[in-house]
């Protein structure tokens, strides 16, 4: 998610740098539209980010649950 983002960043800039970057529909500076956009993309790294970590930790979970219900002649050996 956080390259994708980067990418229309990038994207976005190149635009501006090149003049084909159009006000949008609202007739907003331009300046104003992409800070909201920049904005909204540093939001959208930090959820993205909490996601990644509290899905890390219910995968975690799920696998120590999972590994617990096992039958013992099922389980791994483990210090081998």
């Amino acid at each position: 998610m956080r390259t994708a983002i980067e990418l229309i960043e990038a994207y976005v800039q190149q635009l501006q740098d090149k003049g084909q970057l159009m006000s949008d529909y609202r007739g907003e500076p331009r300046d104003d539209v992409l800070q909201r956009f920049t904005q909204s993309s540093d939001a959208a790294k930090d959820l993205a980010g909490a996601l990644h970590g509290q899905l890390s930790t219910a995968y975690s979970a799920i696998g120590r649950v999972a590994y617990k219900e096992q039958p013992a002649e099922q389980q791994p050996l483990t210090g081998s």
